[in-house]
């Protein structure tokens, strides 16, 4: 082999094992996974404790997600006592919910929501009722139930995305979208301790609900706290207490 050819050979691979390099280097894949846990929350109204609230994440042997949130409201003479549910499998950092269950009972109307959802077929099931049926649906990408949407603003948090533009299905079946506005990054003091966090918030369109969210970047961007009003006496606040 001449010189040139020998010169020219050895560029070419190392061009080749350059751009192997860089892919290795330089490619990042989406988290796809957060570990179990257990956060628990106070719940305060006018400055007084009035509630609890858990949030439970597991990894189930199936490789889907099961995610929970549970609050006890015991208010003067109102109670309200709520558990969600979603089951979801998360590809490339996009949640795709299996499932939604909701549970409320205390003061006034006791409701009970059960949903199953299929991204592929696009079609979502109303489980509550007596002959279940998969209707079709109009299926955005990214769509999430009323829980769901929470732990994806979280693993678009870790992964770096800025998007919090959501499609929810509602418990009765109907699509609206949920949109957050990034405020910044502030320093808070919660039960729990002193956090640096991400702070989101939505205003709901019509209506005088805000709701404003908080999520500790040393906690892997767990939500630590919430605010919504939704008048000027229908306050709900809640703040990290314990994690594990």
């Amino acid at each position: 082999m001449s010189n040139v050819l020998y010169f020219k050979a050895i560029k070419v691979v190392m061009a080749a094992s350059f751009c192997l390099l860089s892919t290795v280097t330089y490619a990042k894949e989406a988290v796809n996974k957060i570990d179990d846990f257990t956060a628990e929350y106070n719940i305060v109204h006018d400055g007084d404790i009035v509630g609890k609230a858990v949030r439970i994440l597991t990894n189930l042997p199936d490789g889907s997600i099961e995610f929970s949130y549970k609050t006890d409201i015991e208010w003067l003479i109102f109670s309200d006592h709520r558990k969600e549910f979603t089951t979801n499998k998360i590809v490339d950092g996009n949640v795709i919910p299996l499932s939604y269950k909701s549970d409320r009972e205390g003061t006034g109307k006791d409701k009970y929501y059960h949903w199953s959802f299929d991204a592929e077929a696009k079609t979502a099931t109303n489980l509550k009722k007596k002959s279940p049926e998969a209707k079709a649906i109009d299926w955005p990408e990214g769509l999430q139930s009323k829980l769901s949407y929470h732990l994806q603003s979280r693993f678009n948090l870790i992964n770096g995305r800025k998007s919090f533009d959501f499609d929810v299905i509602s418990t009765k079946g109907r699509i609206g979208n949920y949109t957050y506005k990034y405020l910044g990054e502030e320093n808070i003091m919660t039960p729990f301790g002193n956090l640096d966090t991400v702070k989101l918030q939505r205003k709901k369109p019509g209506k005088d609900q805000i709701t404003t969210v908080w999520f500790a970047r040393d906690l892997n961007y767990l939500m630590v706290r919430l605010h919504q009003i939704e008048s000027d006496f229908k306050q709900v606040h809640a703040e990290l207490v314990s994690f594990e």
